[in-house]
């Protein structure tokens, strides 16, 4: 993606996000549900994975000739981000487990499906780009695998990869409190929301893993 499209696309997301964590954060505490709770936290993470991939943006548009680097050093550290935000939700939710709390499911319900629809428009307003580049790249593996092995990871742009990561962990974290919000009120399952927060937070850590991994290893061979 060039790098003033990446750079407006990400400062719209960002203004969306800011707003709707400070929602999730505050009614996830009003409701005491943990999975919403969490989902604003991983938000407000998002947010400044979010603000590191502006960021570099602006220096790459002041200093062109880094930009490989730069893009690569910025999906590394919003991968790291993600690494501890999926460390965070699992550490919550095993908290929440132990000393589990009342829920106000409805409240919570709304809150989380309004967040949903928010993930989705920043999923709207970024991936276009992603899915056309992932398809691409799909079908470049088929015919060039085993010649180049390394080849699509240092022709991706990390750093855009990252924030599209990080939009779609939202989107997939705010379905997961809405499973474990609809469970724990129909089913009288309270604590499927703490069970479901730790299940959101170890597949957030194999995303961030697999991130780390690409990014690191094109800094060591750039």
């Amino acid at each position: 993606m060039e790098n003033k499209t990446l750079k407006h696309k990400t400062g719209i997301v960002i203004i969306i996000t800011v707003i709707t964590m400070a929602a999730e954060i505050i009614f996830g505490f009003v409701t005491k549900s943990m999975a919403l709770t969490a989902d604003g936290f991983h938000m407000g993470t998002h947010a400044a994975a979010l603000s590191i991939t502006y960021a570099v943006c602006v220096i790459i548009a002041k200093n062109k000739y880094s930009e490989s680097r730069l893009n690569n050093l910025g999906g590394f550290t919003s991968a790291l981000l993600l690494g501890l935000t999926g460390g965070g939700i699992v550490y919550e939710s095993c908290e929440r487990l132990i000393h589990p709390k009342t829920i106000i499911f409805n409240e919570a319900i709304v809150i989380t499906i309004v967040g949903l629809a928010i993930n989705l428009l920043c999923i709207a307003i970024m991936g276009q780009e992603h899915n056309h580049k992932h398809h691409s790249s799909h079908h470049y593996d088929h015919k060039h695998e085993q010649a180049h092995g390394n080849e699509k990871i240092k022709n991706d742009n990390i750093n855009y990869r990252a924030a599209y990561v990080h939009i779609a962990t939202d989107a997939f974290t705010s379905v997961l409190a809405i499973i474990a919000l609809l469970t724990g009120k129909y089913l009288n399952m309270p604590l499927f929301d703490s069970l479901i927060g730790i299940l959101g937070g170890i597949i957030i850590l194999k995303w961030a893993i697999s991130l780390i991994k690409d990014s690191f290893t094109i800094l060591v061979t750039d």
